[in-house]
């Protein structure tokens, strides 16, 4: 099996959808929650440059020629979702800086005027979902492009873009939950917990339906999920994704909706499900980078 795109792609695919996970999180917490979520909206907005940041970075290794990447912002290519994908991911890099700015502590603030800077980041937060979730979409669209037989279906956008939005839940509570700086209130938590498992079942429901309809497509579609369900990559599947990334959060995230879990080990609890279904964000990406990679082309 020739792997063209490696494990540095997968990182930068990653990296993508938890800053745009990271980003709606906080926008819908500013503008729906208001100061009773204002914690969760600062952690969000404290996490949403850095993943991507990262993710660009290695982005650039992998390219092998870094000094030449400034090429790709030379045209605007709409058929491509290359080029259009390059520069929305350069405008949601450069804005979610400069919506963390808007959430510094008065102290680190340049400009002293409170009242402008809550209005410029409640303006900026009702923009900044649009492009979020083009982004989260944007890796799944850059896959199907390449015309693969795993990659060629049309959840596959979807499933990146729940799979953002659940990942980028998992690390405001993450981060929320041990963090002993602006910790995140019980009631915040919950209600990032019940999201993120609301997302999981979709994301569950998402894989179901992608293999279904892969199954009974053509044969070298059926065969390209059959290394997925038995074949090489099984095992990543099953344990990785479907039992530590989807089931295991899943399961802790419910108990503690229903305060089953007793208050000492909840902290815990929150903490374990979070990195757990960050995980599984991982290996989603993982999988379906290589396993595309191992199906042959169209």
């Amino acid at each position: 099996m020739e792997i063209t795109w490696g494990l540095l792609i997968v990182i930068y695919l990653f990296t993508a959808g938890v800053s745009a996970g990271a980003m709606v999180t906080s926008n819908l917490a500013l503008l729906r929650g208001g100061r009773d979520f204002e914690r969760v909206g600062r952690w969000g907005a404290f996490i949403a440059p850095f993943p991507i940041s990262l993710g660009l970075g290695v982005l650039l290794l992998d390219l092998g020629s870094p000094f030449n990447a400034y090429r790709l912002f030379m045209t605007l290519r709409l058929r491509s979702p290359m080029s259009y994908g390059s520069w929305m991911i350069l405008f949601f890099t450069l804005l979610s800086v400069v919506y963390l700015y808007l959430w510094l502590p008065e102290k680190f603030q340049i400009y002293s005027g409170k009242k402008s800077l809550d209005q410029w980041k409640r303006r900026q937060a009702k923009i900044m979902p649009f492009l979020s979730l083009g982004v989260a979409s944007y890796t799944g669209l850059l896959l199907k492009a390449a015309v693969r037989p795993l990659w060629t279906t049309p959840l596959l956008p979807v499933l990146f873009l729940v799979s953002a939005l659940s990942t980028g839940v998992a690390a405001v509570l993450l981060i929320s939950a041990l963090s002993p700086w602006q910790r995140a209130r019980h009631r915040e938590l919950q209600v990032l917990t019940k999201a993120d498992a609301l997302l999981i079942l979709l994301e569950c429901f998402i894989l179901v339906a992608m293999i279904i309809v892969g199954r009974l497509s053509s044969p070298s579609i059926a065969e390209a999920f059959g290394s997925l369900l038995y074949g090489e990559f099984a095992l990543v599947f099953w344990v990785l994704i479907v039992g530590l990334g989807l089931l295991l959060p899943f399961a802790l995230e419910y108990l503690e909706l229903k305060d089953k879990i007793p208050v000492r080990w909840a902290l815990s609890a929150t903490i374990g499900s979070s990195f757990l279904v960050l995980l599984g964000g991982f290996f989603v990406r993982y999988i379906i980078t290589y396993a595309g990679q191992g199906s042959g082309w169209f």
